[in-house]
């Protein structure tokens, strides 16, 4: 009888243990990401203002991607344990689609996709989490939350030049600029 108990419990464990290994196996990225980034200057973009006669610099997915990428290499720590380790992000008009690579408690790499959205909101961008899934499953916003990021375009511009107004496109993102007194 004790024997019987043994051998039973020694097969749940087995069969626990077999189950935890695939799941690692199952949400462990398949791609390397890092958050490396090049720092960006809608100044320097100045020559298509000229050639245009338009005050708008559009900014490439790159460029959104490594102004993306700064601000969220500063909150790398996330709740419950996660370390964010890489991000690839994907434009699709005022959405922010990020593949992420994660890490929790320094030991499990975790492969996420999570869903952003930008916005305009006089002088900064507005990147609001919107979901976050593993391997096509929805996990809980508390889980992996992640509070709302805004930076300014206006500190990558020359001093007299300022941000009117911001259009996110299907690929780029269109910032027009007025000329500050």
């Amino acid at each position: 009888m004790l024997k019987k108990i043994l051998i039973t419990a020694i097969c749940l464990l087995l069969i626990l243990l077999l189950a935890v290994v695939l799941l690692i196996r199952h949400v462990k990225p398949t791609e390397t990401l890092d958050l490396s980034y090049q720092e960006i200057s809608i100044g320097s973009k100045i020559a298509d203002i000229i050639k245009t006669r338009k005050l708008d610099v559009q900014l490439t997915e790159q460029d959104l991607n490594d102004l993306v990428k700064k601000q969220l290499s500063a909150h790398q720590q996330l709740p419950h344990d996660f370390q964010l380790d890489g991000a690839k992000l994907t434009l699709n008009g005022s959405h922010l689609e990020a593949d992420l690579n994660l890490r929790w408690r320094d030991k499990v790499p975790i492969a996420a996709q999570m869903q952003f959205a930008l916005a305009w909101n006089p002088p900064n961008v507005v990147i609001q989490p919107v979901r976050t899934s593993v391997k096509g499953m929805q996990l809980p916003n508390e889980w992996l939350h992640l509070e709302p990021i805004s930076f300014s375009l206006e500190e990558h511009l020359p001093a007299l030049i300022g941000v009117k107004n911001v259009v996110f496109q299907d690929k780029a993102v269109v910032v027009q600029l007025k000329v500050l007194r």
